[in-house]
């Protein structure tokens, strides 16, 4: 039986923030997150976390990081099949991850954090960025790079 003292808190996991991607996309064929995604609220979101590990949620590739070059997919090759099939294998990797969801869109992105937490992420939800920023530097000695 798991003692009180070994349960994981927030301040014992690295904390990244996470966006649902967009179907805005640049001309890049493989680039980082932020060369490959055009619309206005990523690029916020990016600009503001340009100095930490971020990732984005991807509807084909699951959970893309910030400091790794991904595929530019076009929206039809989006994943046809279920995405949390996809999530529940990554989240094995992410055991020792908070992701902080930027839920500014609550009726559309709900879905999205639903299948983070049916897969076995953890995942906490804020509406603003400067809420998320906040609880970055409350866990600074946290959010490192990924262990992978």
């Amino acid at each position: 039986m798991e003692k009180e003292e070994d349960k994981p808190t927030i301040t014992q996991k690295r904390m990244i923030p996470i966006r649902v991607c967009s179907p805005h996309k640049s001309e890049v064929p493989f680039g980082y997150l932020n060369e490959i995604y055009t619309c206005p609220m990523l690029r916020a979101f990016f600009k503001r976390f340009k100095d930490v590990e971020y990732a984005v949620l991807s509807r084909k590739n699951g959970i893309c990081m910030s400091s790794r070059k991904t595929e530019n997919y076009g929206n039809a090759d989006m994943i046809n099949g279920d995405l949390l099939d996809l999530l529940k294998a990554q989240a094995p990797f992410y055991q020792d991850t908070i992701f902080i969801y930027w839920n500014a869109r609550p009726l559309t992105n709900d879905v999205y954090v639903k299948k983070m937490k049916d897969a076995g992420f953890n995942v906490i939800e804020r509406r603003k960025l400067n809420e998320m920023e906040d609880l970055l530097k409350e866990n600074q000695d946290h959010v490192s790079e990924p262990q992978l």
